[in-house]
């Protein structure tokens, strides 16, 4: 008897994209003004987009060091799980982005 574990998954991606868009994506606004989020929401696009292009698809540590030095470059020092969550969720995008 096989167990088909995609349902399952794709459950438990979908809750944690809930949480991350309920709780860590807000804490992360309040500590930019929204001029400042919607820059740095379009670095962390266009890193997460460059680092697709830029690395394989099992280098996925170097995929986030090369997002995150580029928002080191851009003088955004914030040190929190909302930055690896609005990575995450922007890795997720661009794949349902891809699926199309």
């Amino acid at each position: 008897m096989t167990i088909d574990l995609t349902q399952i998954i794709l459950a438990i991606i979908t809750l944690i994209g809930a949480i991350i868009s309920r709780y860590l994506i807000p804490m992360l606004k309040d500590k930019l003004d929204e001029r400042k989020y919607d820059i740095f929401n379009g670095l962390v696009r266009v890193g997460v987009y460059a680092a697709e292009q830029l690395y394989n698809s099992d280098q996925g540590k170097e995929k986030k060091e090369y997002v995150l030095q580029l928002l080191k470059k851009n003088g955004y020092e914030i040190d929190t799980g909302a930055v690896d969550a609005l990575i995450e969720a922007t890795v997720k995008e661009l794949r349902i982005d891809m699926q199309k």
